[in-house]
């Protein structure tokens, strides 16, 4: 066999030299993960599982004939539920809070695995009105969320703090929970899981705005922040609930000082109220107790417009301003960006 040339010979053995250097960084590297925690070496695989895990579950699609089961059912007409009906079944509010179909759920064996856990947690938290919270179907699905033995993070959150989701005063302590912990409402929406448009978070939301009122005596920024930033400018508010609240925080023994001047600020700003002097606004206030708008009224005989200028802003009309600041700084650096958003909508 004829021998390479000196020079293809050289050349090779200048190639051999990386390939072995790369072939023993990748050995040491591997014994190198083999001693690590499995935890590290699949850290990143870990946090997807994690995060496809947490992912709160979709509603199953409808289907005609779920409905048409249900009511064939309910008429005497057909005696079985199968499961994908009874699957679907937890979502519908009407039915899934209902004893006649969570005695039938309860008997049929059928496992209650994450989706039609959620659902009916979804389900109960819609229909939380008058004295539906403290119902048997509220117990029933309490027991479920008890029974509940799987690895899903979304219903071990629920599982694990009952009287937070589904009790009486669930409301106070999610309440509560948010103005201690001082996250942004939607966050903390999200983190526990619930549906911004339930009944359930609609108390939620009244009951931080109370805790924050309660502690109007000693504010801090964040306080304020979370108050007229996060609670006062969410969208879900029903108006006379609103303007209740708005008259309590105007007659509070502690709207003085800086609570006094953000308060002031944003009922000026506020599509729902505004200037109470300006005669299109006379009829926003028409529901307001007398008391509450004679203080706004003599709050700004005492200092009319020393915050504020009236200007108009292109696509927005007339609206207000702080002096020598631009209009997206009306309440401060946090709470004027939130008040701005819903001025504009």
């Amino acid at each position: 066999m004829a021998h390479a040339p000196e020079g293809q010979r050289a050349a090779l053995e200048d190639l051999f030299q990386p390939v072995a250097e790369s072939f023993d960084t990748m050995r040491r590297f591997t014994a190198f993960l083999a001693g690590q925690p499995v935890e590290i070496r699949l850290s990143h695989l870990a946090a997807t599982v994690r995060k496809i895990g947490s992912a709160f579950p979709r509603r199953p699609v409808a289907h005609a004939r779920y409905m048409t089961q249900w009511t064939q059912f309910v008429s005497g007409n057909g005696r079985d539920l199968d499961e994908g009906t009874m699957r679907y079944l937890c979502w519908e509010p009407d039915i899934a809070a209902s004893d006649r179909f969570l005695v039938y759920l309860q008997g049929s064996g059928m496992e209650m695995t994450v989706r039609p856990l959620a659902g009916l947690v979804r389900s109960c938290q819609s229909k939380w009105e008058g004295p539906f919270p403290t119902s048997r179907p509220v117990e029933l699905v309490r027991d479920f969320l008890d029974r509940y033995g799987g690895p899903s993070p979304v219903i071990w959150k629920w599982k694990s703090h009952p009287n937070a989701v589904l009790g009486t005063n669930g409301p106070e302590i999610l309440g509560l929970s948010l103005v201690e912990e001082g996250r942004a409402l939607r966050a903390f929406l999200e983190g526990w899981y619930l549906d911004s448009r339930s009944p359930f978070v609609h108390k939620v939301v009244e009951a931080a705005t109370a805790s924050c009122r309660a502690r109007l005596a000693q504010p801090s920024r964040g306080l304020l922040e979370l108050l007229f930033g996060e609670l006062l400018v969410w969208p879900g508010w029903k108006l006379p609930l609103f303007k209740r609240e708005i008259a309590e925080l105007i007659l509070h023994g502690a709207a003085v000082g800086q609570v006094r001047e953000v308060l002031q600020k944003f009922i000026l700003i506020h599509n729902d109220l505004g200037d109470p002097r300006v005669p299109a606004n006379r009829m926003k206030w028409a529901d307001l107790p007398r008391e509450a708008l004679n203080r706004v009224l003599l709050w700004l005989s005492e200092n009319p417009f020393s915050f504020f200028d009236r200007v108009h802003q292109e696509g927005r009309g007339w609206t207000w301003r702080c002096r020598g600041e631009g209009p997206d700084e009306a309440c401060g650096p946090d709470v004027s960006r939130s008040l701005t958003d819903q001025r504009g909508s």
